[in-house]
């Protein structure tokens, strides 16, 4: 073990030494400052390394065929105005006094929001895609605020853009804009425009970001003109997202919006299906369900694990036209198509890899310090000769020291190693006898 004090006198003799040469001294202030720098430069580049930033590029790209996004129909108002007063309620259920009202002794909250919603006839005269009524497929869905809602789903891709290969969508009302009051929403449908995966859900904060938002009114025609842009990102710290997960992210933070109200009241209601638990059957549970249910509409999901999708496809949506449009019967012409084939495409890697590491790390060294291969295959063989060969020198020169000293305590030891070498002294003299014995008979001879 090396002490403090010899540490200290060897540092103290270097020092001296670089006083009294100044090349050496102007060097070993060069050296120093070059190698803090190298120390700073490597430590941010193994920071990057492990944790590489981000970078994003976009390109377009030019497809075959299009893919159109899903449209969710709500219509406003979202209640039968006739109903609600049958059941002395008010024009919508998020008034939650009237339900004192109720006779929930004659009747049950599923009947009432059955009788009070739109069914499919009362809510479209006609919709196709590409010419086809088949090629879409219809979903229903009933929310508390915004009643029954439809969903038009795409079964097929199209090879041309334009009008004709679009969305052709008719709707009924039964409301004419005259009959609305100064200040009220104008009566009309809410248009969701969005990926078919995600689906559509009430929750304001787990459908924004991704949808694309409308509003068509009554006796309105309207031409929608799609684009289309794919982003791809990488899950980090920052930015949490998942690759595969068989529930969306929209799904998945309805349910836990879902599952929060109802395990907090007790009970359900008809617009929060599959849950297991039974419909409030009471004026009070009813109202703490229908205002705990608006409070925590913004629940983030991702306390229940509901994360974004790494992929997403995000369709925006241009006005091209509005104008009146009048038949026999309050109604609304609705077309949505694509007037290209060409998509952005937004995608995220990583700013920094091994390949650039090993840039910076040979740039550091070399410039800073002017270090080489060669040299560095110089410095690796010297640690290697202070680490292990004087290490094992040492180790070896230790074990013949107490071989040595193990034999100079054993006798029989000494004497066997003695041994040995006497009997090598007498064949030796032996030898010599022999050789003498040999030259004195060569000379007789003579």
């Amino acid at each position: 073990m090396v002490s403090v004090a010899k540490v200290r006198h060897k540092l103290w003799h270097l020092i001296t030494a670089l006083c009294h040469s100044p090349k050496r001294l102007v060097r070993g202030i060069v050296l120093f400052i070059c190698s803090i720098v190298v120390m700073y430069q490597l430590t941010d580049c193994f920071k990057k390394l492990c944790n590489p930033p981000i970078s994003t590029h976009s390109r377009f790209d030019l497809n075959d065929t299009m893919l159109y996004p899903a449209i969710t129909f709500c219509r406003e108002p979202a209640y039968k105005a006739d109903v609600m007063a049958k059941y002395n309620l008010a024009m919508h259920p998020k008034y939650t006094s009237s339900f004192d009202r109720f006779p929930f002794n004659q009747s049950s909250l599923e009947q009432l929001f059955n009788e009070a919603t739109y069914n499919h006839s009362e809510f479209f005269i006609q919709h196709g895609l590409n010419g086809d009524i088949k090629n879409i497929e219809v979903v229903e869905s009933l929310h508390l605020d915004m009643g029954r809602c439809y969903t038009l789903n795409p079964l097929t891709k199209t090879k041309h853009s334009w009008k004709e290969a679009g969305y052709s969508i008719m709707l009924r009302h039964d409301t004419n804009i005259s009959q609305v009051s100064v200040g009220d929403t104008p009566p009309g449908w809410h248009v969701f425009i969005h990926d078919e995966t995600e689906g559509f859900a009430e929750n304001r904060m787990q459908s924004s970001g991704r949808v694309e938002y409308l509003y068509l009114e009554a006796n309105e025609e309207m031409e929608i003109r799609l684009s289309t842009q794919h982003f791809f990102m990488l899950a980090s710290y920052e930015n949490e997202c998942v690759e595969f997960s068989t529930v969306s992210s929209t799904r998945c933070g309805e349910i836990c919006h879902w599952n929060a109200v109802v395990d907090t009241v007790g009970c359900s209601g008809p617009w929060m299906p599959g849950l297991g638990v039974r419909d409030c059957d009471n004026a009070e549970s009813t109202q703490q369900l229908i205002k705990l249910y608006r409070q925590l509409e913004d629940l983030d999901g991702t306390q229940c694990g509901c994360f974004q999708p790494c992929t997403t496809t995000i369709f925006t949506a241009a006005v091209m036209n509005r104008k009146p449009f009048h038949i026999s019967v309050p109604a609304a012409q609705l077309w949505v198509y694509y007037t290209s084939k060409m998509v952005t495409i937004v995608e995220e890697f990583h700013g920094y890899d091994f390949n650039q590491f090993v840039s910076d790390l040979g740039g550091s060294l070399g410039f800073l310090l002017g270090l080489s291969v060669l040299g560095l295959i110089g410095l690796l063989e010297k640690i290697v000769e202070l680490v292990f060969i004087r290490r094992l020198l040492s180790e070896k020169r230790k074990k013949e020291a107490e071989q040595k000293e193990a034999v100079s305590n054993d006798p029989v030891a000494m004497k066997a190693a003695e041994q040995p070498n006497t009997t090598k002294h007498v064949n030796m003299d032996e030898g010599k006898l022999t050789d003498k014995a040999v030259a004195d008979g060569a000379i007789l001879t003579q």
